[in-house]
């Protein structure tokens, strides 16, 4: 078989070892260049099947020299994924204008870039076997064979979104049988199946948007919830037909958001007895001397107990992560929130979290463990501080019925700041900090939003963010289902 050739162009001498270390398993032909010229003539001269083009060059930066290799016919096809440090959307959207077919952001993971730079190869390949028409049938029929026994879900649509072939793990995704051929557009079909995650973002499906896009299945009694994470690019520049690529990454997503459950679980729970331990014991190595027996035996008492109940805490800690492959059925109810916000009152430094709920609204089990729940209130309520001038914001809960929808509406505002509209757009991606806009400062690793997010959309919810209109500040707004009445769906904590 024909060993493929791939490009490397990095000024950097440790990426461009680093990217070498990567690729070696894949036993490909490589070039390295370390300046945008030299990149271009080598181009010329081997004709890559691949190029991997740093953005940042000391001569000319990577979409000139992206923008140059397709202005060139002999190397116009040549697929081109671009590396960067420039996690922006303005960054990416100049890379694609400029000709690029993919992007990978620093810090990459390794997998990932060789899984991508593997389907990048593919797609080449696949290019490349249907302009040589001489071998073009016994070379697709392999490729499609190939392409059919995948475990990776693959859907080829036209400009107009028509489904012109999906492959057996793509038919299983969306439903169709082995024989069926979709009569309806892909966005419409999945939208039977899936929630459309982000919605803002679909809206110019199939082709415009660099961020990521998601189908959600919500969980039920009968199935657990599913992320698809979708990613749409054209065979070729000048083709009307688009590969889509259906990756299930629904383990990723829920091992991301166990662990920032735990992390915000066990954060709180461990501070308070762990500051009494440590003040009476400051207390006392501070001022033994001093104290008659009595006094010193009153602060080790009070000592003791916190160490006591952090022991416990940590007991509790232990029996959890030995749980957490155990399924745990939870009710949850609209009646529960009144003991989850006393408990954020005591134990978040502001100075009240008010609480109104709906007469309309009865037991009836939403499908959310209280556990999610205390993890979303609690992350909206310390954002709520961490976005106030002065930290000290005042909430308001509000939860009433919308009986038409089978769900409750529950809004959380505050009194804090308002978020410019492109704040507002973003606020719920992973890892976007806007504090750093307002307070200077980068708190912890800018999950929390994203989890609110994951978790809601879980349990086949919705929301929002928008600025209030009677005040500085801004509200949440979150819609979360009741449990069917007729079915035995439980809550999976």
């Amino acid at each position: 078989m024909e060993q493929n050739t791939i490009l490397i162009v990095d000024d950097d001498e440790l990426m461009r070892s680093l990217l070498i270390e990567i690729i070696t398993p894949f036993n490909l032909r490589l070039i390295t260049a370390q300046r945008g010229d030299q990149a271009l003539q080598l181009a010329q001269q081997h004709l890559p099947d691949l190029i991997l083009l740093d953005v940042m060059l000391p001569d000319m930066n990577g979409f000139e020299v992206c923008q140059r290799l397709r202005d060139d016919p002999a190397t116009a096809q040549i697929p081109i994924v671009m590396i960067t440090a420039l996690n922006d959307r303005e960054a990416k959207i100049h890379g694609f204008e400029a000709g690029a077919d993919e992007f990978i952001t620093k810090p990459f993971d390794p997998g990932e870039l060789q899984s991508r730079i593997n389907t990048v190869l593919r797609l080449n390949r696949y290019r490349r076997l249907l302009q040589e028409q001489a071998k073009v049938n016994a070379e697709r029929a392999r490729f499609e064979w190939v392409i059919e026994t995948s475990d990776n879900a693959y859907v080829i649509i036209d400009h107009d979104d028509q489904i012109r072939y999906a492959n057996r793990c793509a038919r299983t995704y969306l439903g169709l049988t082995a024989d069926e051929q979709p009569v309806r557009p892909f966005r419409e079909l999945v939208t039977q199946r899936y929630r459309l995650v982000p919605p803002e973002e679909w809206e110019q499906w199939p082709i415009g948007t660099p961020e990521p896009l998601y189908l959600v299945h919500p969980e039920t009694s009968r199935s657990p919830e599913q992320w698809l994470q979708v990613e749409a690019a054209r065979i070729h520049p000048s083709d009307d037909q688009i590969v889509v690529t259906l990756r299930d990454v629904t383990q990723q997503i829920t091992l991301q958001r166990d662990m920032w459950t735990f992390h915000t679980a066990i954060s709180h729970k461990l501070r308070t007895p762990l500051v009494s331990y440590l003040g009476g014991l400051n207390l006392l190595y501070d001022n033994i001397e001093h104290m008659d027996r009595t006094m010193a035996r009153n602060i080790a008492a009070i000592a003791l107990s916190a160490a006591k109940r952090l022991q416990q805490v940590i007991d509790d800690i232990f029996l959890y992560v030995r749980s957490l492959g155990d399924i745990h059925y939870d009710n949850c109810t609209v009646f529960d929130l009144p003991a989850m916000v006393s408990t954020l009152n005591q134990e978040i430094e502001i100075p009240a979290i008010s609480l109104g709920i709906d007469p309309a609204l009865d037991a009836r089990r939403l499908r959310i463990s209280r556990r999610s729940l205390e993890m979303v209130l609690r992350e909206l309520c310390e954002n709520a501080r961490k976005f106030h001038p002065q930290q000290r914001p005042m909430v308001n809960i509000r939860v009433d019925a919308d009986l038409a929808q089978n769900q409750v509406r529950l809004v959380v505002c505050d009194d804090g700041v308002h978020l410019p509209p492109a704040h507002l757009q973003k606020i719920w991606q992973p890892y976007y900090q806007a504090e750093r806009n307002f307070t200077g400062q980068v708190e912890g690793m800018g999950l929390g939003l994203a989890q609110v997010a994951r978790i809601i959309l879980a349990v086949g919810g919705s929301y929002q963010i928008r600025n209030r209109s009677d005040r500085p500040g801004i509200c949440i707004e979150l819609r979360i289902p009741f449990v069917e009445e007729d079915s035995s769906d439980q809550v999976i904590g």
